[in-house]
């Protein structure tokens, strides 16, 4: 969604007095917006001609001149005809269908349901697929969508009592925006499916039989009931969440999209499934089954986000005949990021399963927010006194036995690894894979897949992509803007489309995405470029390593390119029985003004002689002394730019240290000795650090309501409670730890 346009620099000289209204609902909204647009109109102009129209439609449309607005996008929609169907040309049309429904309206005296639906069947009929569902998909964006950065801008300029003309035009199409969606939202439904029953050929409810049960599927084709296109290569996904159902998208796309449930799950949501248990033989049962039809020309890919991205690994490994290929989006590894990471159990897996494997979320009122009341389970857990194999009955009120499997697995052990390729398996999978991660939390799933790829089958034809996206903004696109970080424009990538662009070079010999050059493909965070390298732990690369300060000082203590002299070390004292803090926020910004020291112990480099680029994992060597034997570890890196602001690099990474050397066998720690532990962040990222910043490296002790916490006693840690904490935990770092990326 773009809101800010670019405008020739004489623009930015005029202002407009505006007093906003309180909220976008506010009743005088509309007439304040309306003068604000004629005000416009008459000093508005632009080189690019183009530009200009798109700009004008907008404004003619706020401002109520809906003849002359309809003009504006079709001489607009003339000048794009034969060009690439890009954002202005998917405007004029969007703007179109609304100025010509509105001049109707006026004009032949119509309802604006039979005006609107006339103009939408004028200008979208025409369009091809693929044209026609990228304008479905935006004219779909709900109004909610506008209304908080309106309601940011009014805020803004409320209190400057006026502002230039860029940001005038920006306020009024989002206005524009939000204004046209409230007027014709209800009425997209019946259009919409309307306008695809004259397109797509569907039939949902199939049921494909496998070894001792029933898939139900749904497929998607392209042309009309008696239209003969012919046989085509088939995208299949396989999943639990009917809200992943995109086979509609694929069959635009020219493609037969099959959407198939995982089994015990049906389209509407219904039945209680058991993740991951047959996944992988019976996605390979629907591929065997989709070559059989006389639709399909015997070629089928896999596409998948998280759970149905393992599904698609799941299927990879048995190495069906039909499958040609798969693309994955931050893929589910079990055991390896969930329901547990770095060997620390999530709470979040009680929701996943109760919504998704149980498919019963939980009940509370009509408004209340679901983050909101598993935030308030996860507090009440917190507080208690219940071992971890309570998680279940504290947060839902009972027994699940999904969660009670799952905690009997602490390690890495064959419950975890039989759901996964071997090495074997991994050595045989000959087709194409593509895999998409993001720096923030969708990361090590798909570097788990990619680097075990790789290392079985080092001539493997895999392709990653890694940027600064996490686990939601990577599965449905990016916005601008991440948890308060503004992404460089080169990282704004429609990452669905793309994986589209890849099955096309895949299925139908379109030129491979230039985005997806090499194996390994990157965005450096602050450089607004992309890099293209066949490993990101290059050889030629060497290592910043930074020694942690153990000389007796004020936080921040110093990172030292060497041994800090003199002996030392630096401690950080946790009491696990505090629960004081249970009221407090975790932050999850990107960006912040002071960092986040709770339960932590910072340290900080010199400032950075010149621009610097660091690319790949976080390592390192702690040399410690614990006061336990186990400890659970959170660390983080920070850039600390020259004006004091705090920029988080990575996805802030846990664990358990007695798996830090395997996550298949536990090595507690010996308390009280002095002893070296060394690890590696299932993390990455890339960023460029100006220079004048400092490395900022936070290391903490977990004690979060929203995951299990490591008392230290050695034992099972699901059986420890907060009696187990007896005292705080202590933890001595030495002259000789140190990181390394």
């Amino acid at each position: 969604m773009r809101l800010l346009l670019a405008l020739p620099a004489w623009s930015w000289a005029a202002d407009f007095g505006f007093k906003p209204p309180r909220d976008p609902e506010d009743a005088t909204a509309a007439d304040l917006m309306r003068d604000l647009a004629q005000r416009i109109l008459p000093v508005y102009q632009d080189a690019d001609t183009d530009v200009f129209l798109a700009n004008l439609t907008a404004l003619q449309i706020v401002s109520g001149t809906y003849r002359a607005a309809s003009d504006s996008s079709r001489a607009l929609r003339t000048r794009r005809q034969g060009k690439p169907f890009d954002d202005l040309v998917q405007r004029a049309i969007l703007d179109g269908i609304y100025a010509r429904a509105r001049a109707l309206e006026a004009n032949e005296r119509l309802g604006f349901a039979e005006a609107y639906a006339r103009a939408f069947r004028e200008l979208v009929s025409p369009l091809d697929n693929a044209q026609a569902q990228a304008i479905m998909a935006r004219l779909e964006i709900p109004a909610a969508v506008y209304a908080e950065p309106l309601r940011r801008a009014f805020d803004l300029w409320r209190a400057k009592g006026s502002l230039p003309q860029a940001d005038a035009l920006a306020l009024v199409r989002t206005w524009h925006s939000y204004e046209s969606r409230r007027s014709f939202g209800a009425l997209l439904p019946e259009l919409l499916a309307a306008e695809n029953r004259n397109r797509y050929v569907t039939e949902a409810d199939l049921r494909i039989p496998v070894r001792g049960g029933v898939i139900f599927a749904s497929v998607v084709r392209p042309g009309r009931t008696n239209d003969a296109v012919g046989a085509l290569p088939t995208l299949l996904r396989f999943t639990l969440d009917p809200a992943e159902d995109d086979a509609q998208r694929s069959a635009a796309r020219g493609y037969v999209g099959v959407t198939a449930y995982v089994r015990g799950r049906t389209p509407d949501s219904k039945g209680a499934v058991w993740p991951f248990i047959r996944d992988g033989e019976d996605a390979a049962a629907v591929i065997d089954w989709i070559a059989e039809q006389a639709w399909s020309d015997g070629r089928v890919c896999m596409l998948g986000d998280g759970y149905s991205g393992y599904a698609a690994w799941a299927a990879a490994r048995l190495r069906p005949a039909a499958l040609k290929a798969i693309a994955t989006i931050a893929p589910m590894a079990p055991g390896i990021d969930f329901p547990k990471a770095g060997q620390i159990f999530r709470n979040a897996m009680v929701r996943w399963a109760q919504e998704h494997a149980n498919a019963e979320p939980l009940r509370a009122g009509a408004d209340a927010d679901p983050d909101a009341t598993w935030q308030a389970l996860d507090a009440r857990w917190y507080r208690g006194n219940r071992p971890y194999w309570d998680i279940d009955r504290v947060l839902i009120g009972k027994r699940n036995r999904l969660i009670r499997t799952w905690l009997t697995h602490p390690s890495h052990d064959r419950y975890w690894q039989k759901f996964l390729p071997s090495a074997k398996q991994f050595a045989s999978i000959d087709i194409p894979v593509l895999s998409f991660a993001g720096y923030y939390g969708a990361d090590a799933g798909a570097l788990y897949f990619h680097q075990e790829h790789l290392r079985n089958r080092p001539q493997a034809d895999a392709t990653l992509l890694l940027g600064p996206y996490d686990a939601a903004s990577i599965r449905l696109g990016t916005a601008p803007t991440l948890r308060g970080y503004t992404l460089d424009p080169v990282a704004r990538v429609d990452l669905p489309e793309l994986r589209l662009q890849w099955f096309d070079h895949i299925l139908k010999g379109a030129n491979k995405p230039s985005l997806l050059t090499d194996r390994v493909n990157y965005q450096v965070m602050g450089a607004d470029q992309w890099r293209h390298v066949p490993t990101l732990d290059a050889p030629k690369r060497t290592p910043l390593r930074l020694y942690l300060d153990t000389r007796e000082r004020d936080d921040p203590r110093r990172l030292l390119p060497s041994p800090s002299e003199g002996g030392g070390s630096a401690r950080l004292s946790v009491d696990l029985a505090d629960r004081r803090d249970v009221r407090i926020p975790w932050p999850d910004a990107l960006r912040a003004n002071q960092l986040p020291t709770r339960n932590s112990i910072s340290f900080a480099s010199d400032p950075l002689p010149q621009d610097t680029e660091i690319v790949g994992s976080l390592r390192g060597v702690f040399d410690i002394t614990p006061s336990r034997q186990d400890v659970d570890f959170n660390v983080s890196v920070y850039e600390q730019t020259a004006s004091g602001e705090y920029r988080l690099l990575f996805d802030p990474y846990d664990f358990r240290a007695s798996y830090a050397a395997n996550r298949v066998r536990r090595r507690l720690l010996r308390a009280g000795e002095r002893q070296l532990l060394a690890f590696t962040a299932e993390r990455v990222t890339a960023c460029r650090l100006a220079a004048g910043s400092r490395i900022v490296l936070l290391i903490g002790l977990n004690r979060r309501p929203d995951r299990q916490i490591n008392y230290g006693s050695g034992k099972d840690v699901n059986s420890e409670t907060i009696a187990d904490a007896k005292w705080p935990v202590r933890v001595r770092w030495h002259a000789r730890s140190y990181v390394e990326i």
